[in-house]
């Protein structure tokens, strides 16, 4: 093989910085005379490899970081969270969008705020305590910074997201490696770090799907209130949070009563958090739901394929953007279908009862509680920037359904059953309706029988000597005295009356049935 430049190749490239190119990318799994015979030049095309020898080394460099960092997760996490801690700050923008708005960068709460905060949430538990049936968290209000959020809801997501990423990682890396293996530079014989190319390209796929997934998080942190704005416990256990930053944005761009802002949102996430600690089923099945969803997820395969075309391997840059849209297109299947609609009719029913006691421990207190629930109803309805390309990334809209319908419900077990009746809904999924109930007219549980029905059923009483009279009853006893039945089909009076009518229907008589006697 010749060390002369390659005609026609990316301006030219010199052959052999190719080849150390390759041998500091994928080290020692590429064995001494591994690319002999190979179309190096080929390779060059069809990679979008730089001609300059300092930036291949410097795409070496980035390539042998990004595998080393994912080692054997189907996401390169320590990518992801380093894109989602920039994005965050507003260091980063969301591919495709207008750069992050709000409070510049990524401001520690001031003592002011953090005072300001857990005053409202004394006020909002206050309030709370005597329209509820279950104990209101005593715990003090958290309040955090953006990067806090997104510290503490990390661990939540992972297990969520990790079945999505393995198979998109898979699919990702299949279409690379198909789009690579066109030019016979990358074929079985060719060792790649993880034994194969495959195990290559899908670590490859893995680092684009965490580079998409550390921007749609790292944006959430920017847009989110609390802990459970998504209608999901992603925070502690029992431990409410307000992030200042984004509270403080909310309540300027919708110009709202600061003081009435607080303490709205202060008791929207205490709800949601005592309703999580009563309920630990409930938090585990929407996770498991999720999840669940997630293992079946497909993508559109030839959309995949198309995409793959012109990716620039040696730049991880340009994977940074692509947008979601342009990357993952997803199909799903009835199951899944299914499977949605109860996931999103369990959040309508979260999303709801939330608004409901809330609403009814704020009503007449707070000024301007209206226009806060519109607010806040339009926002979940609609979603942010971030959690749409949330929800483009993952292919899973954490979205309720028919949420006014879910509330029409809690307010028609309130009327029939009470708080208590209200809360114990929540102590099995069964107890909660079905989004067939929902999509229908509202119903409430009917409240058991009245004083009155049960002072009736008090009175029925049985025979002093129930067994004696159950034996006779078997005997036969009494039979001659029983009505019998006419050729008519009419009833007659047995026994005395039978004589007293001229004997004419006496069993036994000419124009009656024999008697049993014979």
């Amino acid at each position: 093989m010749s060390d002369a430049p390659m005609p026609g190749g990316p301006g030219d490239m010199d052959e052999e910085a190719l080849k150390r190119f390759l041998k500091e990318t994928f080290g020692d799994a590429l064995p001494e005379g591994a690319l002999d015979g190979l179309d190096l030049s080929a390779l060059a095309g069809h990679a979008h490899l730089p001609s300059d020898p300092a930036q291949l080394r410097a795409a070496a460099a980035q390539m042998q970081h990004m595998f080393a960092a994912q080692g054997d997760d189907p996401v390169n996490w320590a990518m992801a969270e380093d894109i989602a801690r920039r994005a965050a700050a507003g260091q980063a923008a969301i591919p495709g969008t207008p750069p992050p708005g709000g409070t510049p960068g990524d401001p520690s709460p001031t003592a002011e705020q953090i005072a300001e905060l857990r005053q409202a949430a004394q006020v909002a538990r206050l309030w709370l305590d005597p329209v509820l049936a279950i104990d209101v968290p005593a715990t003090d209000l958290e309040v955090y910074a953006r990067s806090t959020w997104l510290q503490r809801t990390l661990p939540r997501w992972k297990p969520v997201v990790e079945p999505v990423a393995k198979y998109m990682s898979g699919a990702i890396g299949e279409a690379i490696s198909a789009q690579m293996g066109q030019m016979g530079a990358l074929g079985a014989d060719m060792p790649m770090p993880g034994g194969d190319p495959a195990a290559m390209m899908e670590r490859l796929g893995g680092t684009m799907f965490g580079v998409q997934f550390g921007y749609a998080i790292g944006s959430l942190a920017r847009e989110a209130a609390g802990t459970t704005d998504l209608g999901l416990p992603l925070g502690r256990e029992g431990e409410p949070a307000l992030v200042a930053a984004n509270v403080e944005d909310l309540i300027t761009d919708h110009s709202l009563d600061p003081g009435a802002a607080r303490i709205f949102l202060a008791a929207r996430e205490i709800a949601h958090t005592a309703l999580f600690r009563a309920a630990p089923w409930l938090g585990k099945a929407l996770f498991s739901a999720i999840e669940d969803y997630s293992r079946g997820i497909t993508l559109d395969l030839d959309a995949l394929d198309e995409m793959v075309q012109g990716l620039d391997l040696s730049d991880p840059e340009a994977l940074q953007a692509r947008r979601p849209e342009e990357m993952f297109v997803f199909t799903r299947r009835a199951s899944q279908e299914r499977a949605l609609e109860e996931l999103a009719t369990t959040l309508a029913l979260v999303e709801a009862w939330v608004d409901h006691v809330t609403t009814t421990a704020l009503e007449g207190k707070l000024p301007g509680l209206d226009a806060l629930r519109e607010v806040l109803r339009r926002r979940r309805a609609a979603g942010g920037p971030a959690e749409q390309m949330l929800s483009k990334t993952i292919g899973i809209e954490l979205r309720p359904r028919r949420v006014r319908e879910a509330l029409a419900w809690w307010e028609s077990v309130l009327a029939t059953e009470g708080e208590a009746g209200r809360e114990a809904k929540w102590d099995h999924p069964d107890l909660l309706p079905s989004a067939e109930v929902l999509s229908g007219r509202p119903q409430a549980p009917q409240p058991p029988a009245g004083d009155e029905a049960a002072e009736d059923l008090a009175e029925v009483s049985l025979p002093d000597d129930f067994d004696a009279e159950l034996e006779k009853l078997l005997a036969g006893a009494g039979q001659d005295s029983a009505p019998r039945e006419d050729e008519q089909g009419g009833l007659r009076g047995g026994g005395d009356s039978a004589d007293e009518n001229g004997g004419s229907d006496v069993p036994g008589g000419p124009e009656g049935r024999p008697d049993d006697d014979g």
